[in-house]
């Protein structure tokens, strides 16, 4: 461990104030809601499948990286020493890194479908697969060792449940409910353990934001059944209608729900529930009254 310190004070002697504010952005990238945002986008203009897939591969991924969190147990680097940590401090254990993983994740899926057929996005996603694992070491949150087993449990995942996804065949909308409802009710319970809300919120957040567009996927399957694939002006007519459906839903269920409760995990699940339900078959249904 001592050597994985010091690689990352090596990479940290290079730092400055306005680097530490781009790789704190480059980060985000392997965040979950940049992961929800990719969903969304291949979902609203792309393949409806393809972003279910996607969404199917981030639970068991996410749900692994967890099980691994809490096996190892592994304190953050900036635990052993703080003069690493740059930014804001993290919670939860070390290894394996999420972001690297939900990078690895998102990377590997888009490359099958589109990596070969486009050049440019080829490169976009091996350079994402670079930067993402180096910020989590620039930043302190994570040793070397993290975020390459990080990043072989990201394809590893995209690669086998990828494959499972394609066997569910024209059934996916329905084995997508067969695992997401039991990990939601699962989810909720563990709520009433009273947990550290810092500790869990993310993990209501992915799950209500997984389990809404889940749902919300089955029912535009089933009943909305819209498929038209939008063409040069409707294309900024259906970016700016979801993403302003998206904005209002967030802010003004935010502001009801302060009102409510403060820090409240059970309403952060209510809230990204309903964005993500939004997100798969409410925007759907909008797009096919204004047919955009």
């Amino acid at each position: 461990m001592s050597i994985e310190l010091e690689i990352i004070r090596g990479i940290q002697s290079f730092r400055f104030g306005f680097l530490d504010t781009v790789m704190m952005i480059l980060t985000q990238l392997g965040d979950q809601f940049a992961f929800i945002a990719v969903g969304l986008v291949i979902y609203w203009f792309f393949d409806k499948k393809l972003a279910f897939k996607l969404v199917f591969v981030f639970i068991i991924s996410a749900l692994a990286n967890e099980a691994f969190k809490v096996l190892i147990k592994r304190p953050r680097p900036f635990i052993e020493d703080a003069s690493l940590l740059v930014g804001e401090a993290t919670h939860g254990y070390s290894m394996p890194s999420g972001h690297a993983q939900n990078t690895a994740v998102i990377s590997t899926t888009l490359y099958q479908a589109y990596g070969k057929k486009s050049r440019w996005l080829k490169w976009v996603l091996w350079i994402a697969l670079i930067i993402v694992p180096f910020t989590r070491l620039y930043l302190g949150q994570h040793y070397v060792s993290d975020v390459i087993f990080g990043v072989l449990l990201g394809i590893v995942f995209a690669f086998m449940i990828g494959k499972l996804v394609d066997l569910m065949k024209d059934k996916e909308h329905l084995y997508g409910l067969f695992v997401m409802i039991p990990l939601a009710i699962i989810t909720l319970i563990m709520g009433l353990f009273d947990p550290v809300y810092d500790e869990v919120k993310n993990m209501f957040v992915a799950v209500g934001g997984m389990t809404g567009f889940l749902v919300g996927y089955a029912i535009d399957k089933v009943f909305i059944q819209y498929h038209l694939k939008p063409q040069g002006i409707k294309i900024l007519y259906r970016a700016l209608i979801g993403l302003l459906g998206v904005v209002i839903l967030y802010l003004g269920l935010s502001v009801l729900f302060d009102f409510i409760a403060q820090d409240n995990i059970y309403l952060d699940f209510i809230r990204y529930a309903m964005i993500g339900l939004f997100g798969a078959a409410g925007s759907m249904y909008v797009f096919k009254l204004l047919k955009v």
